[in-house]
């Protein structure tokens, strides 16, 4: 039996780490409404978890039968002279950020559908 092995990241830009960033806050204000902000946790069906501590933010990828579990993004918010700065640290797959992408879609379409049955 093989044992698990480290995933293989690849280089991502600033937007994509943003948008991947975004998907998961967006996922803590669509599914942990009753959560206490700051201390969030999602937990996904496959394969991440979505943790908020204060104003950080880790997204870890759970693991497989390939793979160890480990953290993939890390986004830090600091406050300097009102002015609010974000550092982040990210150790993406190209599935992790196919996934993300295809999170971000289900997302849009499900708040699509919910604007509309306001609407009517």
């Amino acid at each position: 039996m093989n044992s698990p092995r480290p995933r293989t990241p690849i280089p991502v830009d600033r937007q994509t780490q943003e948008q991947i960033a975004g998907t998961a806050v967006l996922l803590l204000e669509r599914f942990c409404r009753d959560q206490v902000r700051g201390q969030r946790v999602f937990e996904g069906k496959q394969f991440y978890t979505i943790v908020e501590r204060g104003r950080d933010l880790n997204i870890e990828f759970r693991g497989d039968a390939h793979h160890l579990p480990e953290t993939i993004l890390t986004l830090r918010t600091q406050r300097d002279n009102g002015q609010t700065l974000y550092e982040i640290e990210s150790w993406l797959t190209q599935a992790d950020v196919q996934r993300f992408a295809l999170i971000r879609q289900e997302l849009k379409r499900d708040l699509k559908l919910q604007t509309a049955e306001i609407e009517y």
